[in-house]
């Protein structure tokens, strides 16, 4: 999911913010709906009751290790659902182009360039692959890393005219 904010533009999307261009890009996720955790509970239900029949056989060891099973995957969307969500913001404010990115983890990290001299780069080799890079001297930095190569093509245009209208007013 992408969401612009920017002040030259006005869309649905957008919103002014002075002399400022925003891009979010945040990963899309969905979460286990309020019906999965029923059919997880039904799923835990037949392992169990499937298992009886290998205890009532003698083979205990399979009750365990089927129970096992269901606990990892529930303990597994447990943190999944607790995890922050990745995502990108794409700023230009005031000269300068702020690329601040957050992890999975939670890691935040923010990178500063000049607006006049940094530059786009699109490269993919096919349609399933689109990748973008801000170009500063010799540093390339990627960026898009959380949304799929589609919404990068989307936003490909967008990000070339916030930074040409940085470069316009800055110069």
């Amino acid at each position: 999911m992408t969401e612009i904010l920017s002040s030259d533009r006005a869309g649905p999307w957008d919103r002014a913010a002075g002399d400022a261009a925003e891009i979010r890009m945040v990963s899309p996720r969905s979460t286990l709906p309020f019906p999965g955790r029923y059919l997880l509970i039904a799923a835990s239900a037949t392992a169990a009751l499937v298992s009886l029949r290998f205890v009532l056989l003698g083979a205990w060891p399979v009750l365990i290790f089927s129970m096992l099973d269901i606990g990892a995957l529930a303990v597994a969307l447990h943190i999944f659902n607790r995890s922050p969500v990745p995502e990108e913001r794409l700023r230009v404010v005031g000269g300068q182009v702020e690329l601040e990115r957050m992890d999975g983890r939670g890691r935040r990290s923010r990178i500063t360039l000049p607006a006049f001299w940094t530059r786009l780069e699109a490269s993919g080799r096919t349609e399933l692959d689109h990748e973008l890079w801000l170009v500063f001297r010799r540093e390339r930095h990627r960026i898009g890393q959380c949304v799929s190569a589609d919404e990068r093509r989307a936003i490909e245009p967008r990000i070339r005219a916030i930074l040409e209208h940085a470069r316009g007013r800055f110069a």
